[in-house]
């Protein structure tokens, strides 16, 4: 005979249409967004990996203050059994005050390939043509075949390019973060290239191996071959100025890190998610159980066996997570796998990528939560499905009485002492309320606390500028300026971090710039920045290591200088020179002004808008992301609070019904069930939205420490705290008329069926 189960399962599904119709939404979402970053993910980490032989990218660069004769060039070809090429540059401004790096087309021939974008684009053949990043095209509206001033000189823009070492545009290594809205590279050709000075040329050459290494033996090489260069540089009179190795160089790995660790980001959140819907679905059940116990306790005792019961009420769950698997990795592979390519197009300057469908994405977000939602509630099915068929027709569910019922007292109001107990009888309810509305707090302040985060960020900047002009020289050279004060100059590293380090010439009363500055001879001050991130003490010892020569120094620290930006160490002229030989270090220079001083001469120029990229960039970059966020984050809050809701009035149904027959009106029936979800709903806001900093800030000393170089403050706008407050009682506001509702519509025939009076 056929299981009359079944028949009952079209007839629960339409009863709880809007329910499933919610957990459908909540699912799709997460499912969608995983598969979406699954799929655009793979596809960018292959067409990475692919570009290191397609457009044969370097394994290092390194860069001489002088340019090297052709026979030392030749030498270190020869001696050290490297592919060596010239891939000179240099830093002009166009006419709104970008930094633009220009490159010969002929030097990336063989090393560092030109990825061109659109069939239009077409590199510079002639001397009044010019290639772009195609990202900074885009963050500045430029099109194909626009005018574009440089070094005083005007371009035609024929194409829109990514060059693979620069596929996140850093202006420097050490810079915290890349700037892709006011810095760009771009190609010409070689007359083009020689129309503009060489006061700003640097002499940068790229290397490659015979062979590619693992990251062992390309580390071990790297570091022979910089000690090499530092000692053979400096012998002939072009001392080494910059050294990087592939794997050390920002502008070529810090896209895929970020990518690789948005995945796992991604797939650890859509398994919260899923977690989380998992749980709701228990108690959902648990509570349609609950409301059939008459017809569940009849179907026990007629020999119904628990597994047959288990069975049937995993079918509409299992069916809906299907589904919900099955339309999300639809949307996934049509609509959201763009949409996260796109994301990473407007952050990153990648080159052309190549769609590749892998079967990980259905497995994870498909198959896993189907498995998981299974597990979780049949745990959860199975203990009250193992209460005996008596209980269930009296319609006792409790194996255990409360040993103790707590005393509301008779002060009280009557419908007081109701909604405090409709609050008791529904407590792991509401604890489940008080949980999914912490983790949909934390998902809200983080989208939405990144941009006021990033405009305290930029005060906090300008408020503890050094100077408006810091201008570094290549050699040691007289200026003109009297009032400019004198301040030695190096860099050095601490973790992954490089450290600025300062000779200070003046500080306190006799400095104009560093007057709060106070040095102890022997000692050092970190700066705020600095100290924030890796939280040293007074008296403590920091170790700073010569990357180029692996040398250790030593300092004690003092104090805290109050400064942001950069992660910065200060120490005395003295103790500078003490530990630091000449040509071992830059001379720079404090002022108000630019310096009147052969560009030739100066190595670079420091000012706000340099200290400002962090926080543009990151606003720029990851704009749409605190977006999505946020968005998400809403309407998680409006479907949990919806979904608990419903379950608290579906629960109390015959007892609605009863307070009907006794008269109460609708509006009196809120007050009993709906003002309870309130209150628990205000309190949970409250309390979660203070709770979820401390998460938030937890994760973020971790991020920033172990991934990001350089560090920015934590900080959480203060208006923040009320508006999410708000949104959370708006969102309460509009389930309360949606269940006032459904109040509204229940029969007072409930009550007389169940015979319960």
């Amino acid at each position: 005979m056929k299981n009359p189960l079944y028949k009952r399962l079209k007839r629960e599904f339409v009863r709880d249409l809007a329910k499933y119709i919610v957990i459908f939404l909540f699912l799709v979402l997460p499912i969608s967004l995983c598969a979406g970053y699954m799929i655009g993910n793979d596809s960018m980490i292959r067409t990475y990996n692919e570009g290191f032989e397609k457009y044969e990218l370097e394994d290092g660069h390194f860069s001489t203050i002088f340019e090297l004769s052709d026979d030392v060039y030749s030498k270190i070809a020869e001696e050290k059994k490297i592919t060596l090429n010239k891939l000179f540059y240099k830093n002009e401004e166009n006419s709104v005050g970008h930094t633009v790096r220009i490159y010969r087309s002929s030097d990336r021939q063989n090393v560092n390939k030109i990825c061109v974008h659109g069939e239009e684009g077409k590199l510079p053949t002639s001397d009044d043509e010019i290639a772009l990043d195609r990202l900074y095209c885009e963050n500045n509206e430029i099109s194909l075949g626009d005018i574009y001033n440089v070094g005083n000189k005007q371009f035609k823009v024929t194409a829109f390019i990514s060059l693979f070492d620069y596929s996140c545009l850093f202006k420097n290594n050490n810079d915290t973060m890349f700037n892709a809205t006011s810095f760009t590279v771009a190609i010409v050709s070689d007359g083009a290239f020689n129309l503009f000075g060489d006061g700003n040329i640097v002499y940068n050459y790229v290397y490659r191996f015979p062979e590619r290494y693992d990251e062992k033996k390309a580390r071990t090489e790297n570091t022979e071959l910089r000690k090499y260069l530092y000692e053979i540089c400096l012998t002939q009179g072009a001392p080494l100025n910059d050294f990087l190795a592939k794997e050390d160089n920002q502008a070529i790995t810090f896209s895929i890190t970020d990518i690789e660790g948005d995945l796992t980001m991604m797939l650890i959140f859509g398994a919260l998610i899923v977690g989380g819907l998992a749980f709701v679905f228990a108690l959902s059940i648990k509570s349609q159980i609950e409301s059939e116990t008459g017809s569940i306790g009849t179907l026990k005792a007629l020999g119904y066996k628990n597994g047959e019961l288990l069975f049937h009420y995993l079918i509409l769950p299992t069916l809906i997570t299907l589904f919900s698997g099955v339309v999300g990795n639809i949307l996934a592979y049509t609509l959201l796998k763009d949409y996260i390519v796109g994301l990473y197009y407007h952050s990153y300057s990648l080159p052309v990528y190549t769609t590749y469908y892998n079967a990980d994405a259905l497995i994870w977000t498909t198959i896993l939560p189907i498995i998981l939602v299974t597990l979780i509630n049949v745990v959860i099915l199975l203990q009250s499905l193992k209460i005996p068929a008596l209980n269930f027709l009296r319609g006792n569910l409790k194996v255990r009485k409360n040993k103790k019922v707590v005393n509301l007292g008779e002060k009280l109001p009557f419908m007081t002492r109701f909604g405090a107990r409709v609050i008791l009888q529904n407590k792991g309810t509401y604890l489940a309320l008080f949980i999914g509305t912490f983790f949909a707090c934390v998902i809200l302040l983080f989208g939405l606390m990144m941009t006021p985060l990033l405009e305290h960020y930029k005060t906090e900047v300008i408020n503890s500028l050094i100077a408006p002009y810091q201008t570094v020289l290549k050699v040691d050279e007289k200026i003109s300026d009297e009032n400019a004060e004198k301040l030695l100059f190096t860099q050095l590293s601490f973790g992954k971090d490089d450290i600025t380090v300062y000779g200070v010439t003046k500080s306190g009363d006799d400095s104009k710039y560093l007057k709060t500055l106070e040095i102890e001879e022997g000692k050092v001050v970190v700066n705020g920045a600095l100290n924030e991130k890796y939280g040293f003490k007074g008296g403590e010892k920091i170790k700073l290591v010569d990357k180029y020569i692996e040398k250790e120094y030593e300092f004690e620290i003092y104090g805290v200088q109050k400064n942001e930006g950069s992660l910065i160490v200060f120490m005395s002229e003295e103790q500078f020179k003490d530990n630091f030989k000449e040509g071992e270090y830059f001379v720079s220079y404090l002022s108000d002004e630019k310096l009147k001083i052969d560009d030739a001469l100066v190595y670079k120029t420091i000012t706000i808008d340099d200290l400002m990229t962090v926080s543009n960039q990151l606003a720029d970059s990851m704009g749409d992301v605190f977006t999505l966020f946020t968005a998400f984050s809403v309407i998680l809050f409006i479907l949990l609070i919806f979904l608990l809701a419903k379950i608290v009035v579906e629960k109390n149904t015959k007892q609605i019904s009863m307070m009907k027959i006794l008269g109460y009106k609708t509006r009196e029936i809120n007050r009993a069930y709906n003002i309870p979800t309130g209150i628990v709903v205000v309190i949970s806001a409250i309390a979660d939205t203070l709770l979820s900093q401390f998460l938030i800030k937890a994760l973020w000393d971790i991020f920033l420490r172990i991934k990001m170089r350089g560090w920015l403050n934590f900080y959480v706008a203060p208006y923040l705290y009320p508006l999410i407050m708000l949104i959370g009682l708006g969102s309460y506001i509009v389930v309360y008329f949606i269940e006032s509702y459904k109040i509204s519509k229940i029969s007072l025939s409930e009550t007389l069926k169940s015979g319960n009076f």
